[in-house]
């Protein structure tokens, strides 16, 4: 667990994973949480969640998806709170798919763009899916600082 002050981030437990999809249908995401996959969120003192994300196990990655801060605490370092505590599961296999506009914060976290045509299949296919359904996304991997 890390602590910001005013807020502090957990991984879920498997039991725990419903509240992650609570938290995506109330502030109407388009998340899924599911029960294997490791998934983090943020909450605030008086322990709402205001924040989640999650990691998506695919057969050779992993894809951080579902990453999202409600409304009213955005701009506030939220989201930057989550994935560098997000960060400790991220491994040369973590990739994910931002929109075009965020391209700048997931540089700044550590993510770099990459050549879709070299990746795994399975991300590849996932990310031509998502594109076809008009989605303005970039590819991008993580770089392990050394």
């Amino acid at each position: 667990m890390s602590d910001n002050q005013k807020f502090s981030a957990h991984w879920l437990s498997e039991a725990e994973i419903p509240l992650a999809n609570k938290f995506y249908r109330t502030h109407k995401f388009r998340g899924k949480a599911r029960r294997h996959d490791p998934c983090m969120v943020i909450r605030d003192r008086q322990k709402h969640i205001i924040a989640c994300g999650c990691l998506k196990q695919l057969s050779e990655s992993q894809l951080l998806a579902g990453v999202a801060v409600a409304k009213e605490y955005r701009d506030q370092g939220v989201a930057r709170l989550l994935l560098n505590s997000m960060a400790e599961a991220f491994d040369d296999r973590t990739f994910t798919f931002p929109y075009q506009h965020l391209a700048p914060f997931y540089l700044s976290l550590g993510f770099v763009e990459v050549d879709e045509d070299e990746q795994p299949s399975t991300i590849f296919d996932r990310f031509h899916t998502y594109r076809r359904q008009g989605r303005d996304i970039l590819f991008m991997r993580y770089r392990v600082q050394h």
